[in-house]
């Protein structure tokens, strides 16, 4: 048969506990998003492959950025941030947008695309029912699926326990273009 013998995979469990966009109101911190929803520019730089215009890009990609903790280790793991940071940083042959309101109507959207919620019968609050596993195959060092380990290559697996439907999220940083 044609195909990749991993030797091991991987899965990591993605938590999934956000319920209100009220989420991203912190990203109005002073000298990040103005309340019109423009992001702060910065001095271009590059960081990690990527040119870096304003203050959320560097938020969201370094630790030496001042506005790193305007959101925890735990908060970052969450799907909603990880979706919203993988749309901010784009590809490589990315447009950014200079507006935060694109970014996050469109997070928003995959986000309710993807996950499963229903009411709880006895305190009547919307619950996620949905699974997350960010998953990978590996041969000794080499990821071969989804493909190198670069922050913007991912597959995420989100299973709907309720219609038992699995659904595939995936991007392979760099590929494709010219």
């Amino acid at each position: 048969s044609s195909g990749i013998n991993a030797e091991y995979g991987q899965a990591e469990i993605i938590p999934c506990n956000i319920t209100s966009m009220d989420f991203f109101d912190k990203l109005t911190a002073p000298g990040l998003v103005r309340e019109s929803g423009a992001l702060y520019k910065c001095f271009d730089e590059d960081i990690d492959g990527f040119l870096v215009a304003d203050e959320l890009h560097r938020m969201l990609l370094t630790e030496e950025s001042e506005h790193w903790e305007v959101y925890n280790e735990e908060e970052r793991q969450e799907l909603l941030f990880l979706l919203f940071k993988h749309l901010v940083l784009g590809g490589p042959v990315c447009q950014y947008d200079d507006k935060i309101d694109r970014y996050l109507e469109i997070a928003k959207g995959l986000y309710k695309e993807l996950i499963t919620v229903q009411k709880n019968s006895e305190t009547k609050k919307i619950e996620l029912i949905s699974k997350v596993l960010k998953v990978s195959a590996w041969d000794g060092d080499i990821c071969w699926f989804p493909g190198d380990e670069h922050h913007q290559t991912f597959c995420y697996l989100i299973l709907n326990p309720v219609n038992r439907i699995v659904t595939v999220f995936s991007h392979d940083y760099g590929k494709g273009c010219w």
